[in-house]
């Protein structure tokens, strides 16, 4: 076996880390919640309140449970191949000169020199939004951030899936703890074995950590939703004084959240129908470039038409008309 084969090996070993980290967390709060709380509740009389407590919390997790393997197993989205599309390969300045690339050239983002971005690792074009991730050795479309914790990135085709992950988390994490402070505060006043009271102590400490990080990142994220700005957008526009307030790629808020959520309203918080689109191009005529476009050729239009009125009557006041 050569040494980088199992380099590559021993990378992907220690990306699975995070992962089966995450599962045995959920597995853990998982039987405390069902095995020690619900039980103890439903044994003691609550059991109209026990039963929609685990109906209602097994409704999320199973959501919650959905997105995160969709997170896993989606790809995030990769610029296209040659044989699928030749305009987003890379040519050398000197095969540029001679041919001209076909393809969409018409970016938001572009070199300090006017050329197209491009990526030196993949050879390819970048499209406005696509970065390359060092961890996945890929360009990857409107990237997000890298997660460990899905062994993913987080970009055009799986982002629906990692919010919706953050939003039943934080749902399902909320309803542990503020559900399981009652059977805390029995056991820690009551006559409870040690065994019993480290269990559901740990849990109530363990989902009450967890849910207040998720939280936090949750809403993070909606701010980020709706000010039309991913992770890396947000940390360069943080490194940068001269980047402008608002996002170009801004659409209004339902057309951020349509971004992100996808283009029904009905099905935003089902782990299906993502936004459409391939994640190539963000120029639309609701992008502030085209909006400053159009503007500009309104008052250059305007301007030509006054400028023909006041020929006209100068000629008429001469008597040349």
């Amino acid at each position: 076996m050569s040494a980088p084969n199992t380099q590559i090996r021993a990378m992907a070993a220690l990306n699975l880390c995070p992962v089966i980290f995450m599962i045995s967390t959920m597995v853990v709060i998982y039987l405390i919640y069902t095995l020690v709380h619900c039980r103890i509740f439903i044994q003691e009389g609550g059991v109209v309140r026990g039963l929609i407590e685990l109906v209602v919390f097994h409704i999320h997790l199973v959501f919650m449970v959905i997105c995160y393997v969709r997170c896993i197993l989606t790809a995030p989205g990769h610029i296209p191949d040659k044989s699928v599309d030749p305009s987003w390969e890379y040519e050398l300045k000197e095969a540029r000169e001679t041919v001209s690339p076909p393809g969409p050239t018409k970016m938001q983002e572009s070199k300090r020199s006017g050329e197209r971005r491009h990526c030196k690792w993949c050879a390819k074009y970048k499209p406005d939004r696509c970065h390359h991730c060092r961890v996945c050795r890929t360009c990857v479309l409107k990237m997000d951030h890298h997660c460990p914790w899905i062994a993913n990135c987080v970009g055009f085709r799986n982002h629906k899936f990692f919010f919706l992950l953050l939003h039943y988390s934080t749902v399902v994490c909320h309803l542990v703890v503020w559900s399981m402070l009652d059977t805390v505060r029995s056991a820690v006043s009551g006559d409870s074995s040690f065994s019993l009271l480290f269990t559901l102590l740990f849990g109530e400490t363990l989902a009450a950590f967890i849910g207040l990080l998720v939280t936090c990142f949750y809403f993070f994220h909606i701010w980020l939703m709706l000010q039309a700005t991913t992770t890396i957008e947000f940390c360069e526009k943080s490194l940068d004084s001269s980047a402008p307030a608002t996002s170009r790629y801004d659409r209004g808020v339902l057309g951020n959240i349509k971004a992100v959520l996808g283009d029904n309203p009905w099905l935003w918080l089902f782990p299906c129908s993502p936004p459409s689109g391939s994640g190539l191009k963000f120029i639309s005529d609701e992008t502030p470039l085209n909006k400053d476009i159009e503007a500009a050729r309104g008052v250059r239009k305007v301007a030509r038409n006054g400028s023909k009125r006041g020929d006209y009557r100068q000629q008429r006041s001469e008597g040349n008309l």
